[in-house]
């Protein structure tokens, strides 16, 4: 079972705007547009139709792929700018332990506006003038989208379906691209509604394997050593979703306040403490 921190129409976004981004870097291209999709025209080269997409991974994965611009159109009917701003300020954070990161830009670039009328042409006249030119760039972008889209759909979903690991879909697109971020060791204080976390356990567990039971992303591990058990993490399956601190009969499993995300690329336990089963 995959766990889920958004709906499958949230996690489709993710990947067709994944999939796009990469499609315009192989193009040489590392600026990406994206307007909301209920404007009634736009200018970007891509829409979204919700963008509570925009979590701090998905930000990171962008910079990941090689997208350097980000540029946001939102409309005030629909989006969320407090959201937008939470999940902007979240990867700033995030950012601190990453050499690669991305620029967020609130409208569209300047060339991809609309120009103004000069007060000297004609009204109608300055309308085509405008109008045709910008059709043809979308009927250009919609040609480019589609051909790339086509060439690259696969590969973000072929990256999902090989991860066997009991995630958010996020979160293993977040762990493939990582290694792309040329990330260093800067603790990142633990962010929350972002799947990621790190833990620490005390002597005082007593191998009883509750942690074990209820972690849903299979992030523990009792280990026999001899006459003891060793309790195993395994730091990028943890989620931060601290059931197995609040499910610890002996209080002996605490959430740490940072996270090192070199740890997320060793994929391998590490013991956190070896007890003797009473």
């Amino acid at each position: 079972m995959e766990i889920r921190t958004t709906n499958q129409a949230h996690s489709d976004e993710i990947i067709h705007l994944l999939n796009h981004a990469h499609a315009l870097v192989a193009a040489g291209n590392t600026s990406l547009q994206i307007s909301c999709a209920n404007l009634e025209t736009h200018a970007a080269t891509v829409t979204s139709n919700c963008f509570q997409t925009f979590q701090p991974l998905f930000l990171a994965c962008l910079a990941g792929v090689g997208i350097k611009d980000l540029y946001i159109e939102t409309c005030d009917a629909s989006c969320s700018n407090p959201s937008i701003n939470a999940a902007m300020q979240a990867y700033e954070t995030l950012s601190q332990a990453m050499a690669v990161k991305l620029n967020v830009h609130q409208g569209l670039k300047p060339e991809a506006q609309v120009k103004p009328i000069q007060k000297n042409e004609p009204a109608r006249r300055a309308f085509f003038k405008n109008f045709i030119p910008t059709v043809a760039k979308h009927a250009a972008n919609t040609v480019e989208q589609v051909l790339a889209d086509n060439k690259e759909s696969a590969d973000m979903q072929q990256i999902l379906d090989q991860d066997k690991r009991n995630l958010p879909q996020l979160s293993k697109l977040f762990l493939h691209i990582l290694p792309q971020l040329n990330i260093n060791h800067i603790p990142v204080p633990y962010l929350e509604d972002t799947p990621l976390g790190s833990i620490q356990a005390s002597e005082a567990c007593t191998a009883c394997g509750d942690c074990v039971d209820v972690c849903p992303s299979q992030a523990l591990n009792l280990k026999p050593f001899g006459q003891r058990f060793i309790l195993e993490f395994q730091a990028d399956c943890c989620t931060g979703c601290q059931q197995c601190a609040t499910n610890c009969p002996e209080q002996a499993i605490e959430l740490l306040p940072s996270i090192s995300l070199p740890s997320l690329l060793q994929q391998k336990a590490r013991p956190l403490v070896m007890t003797q089963a009473q």
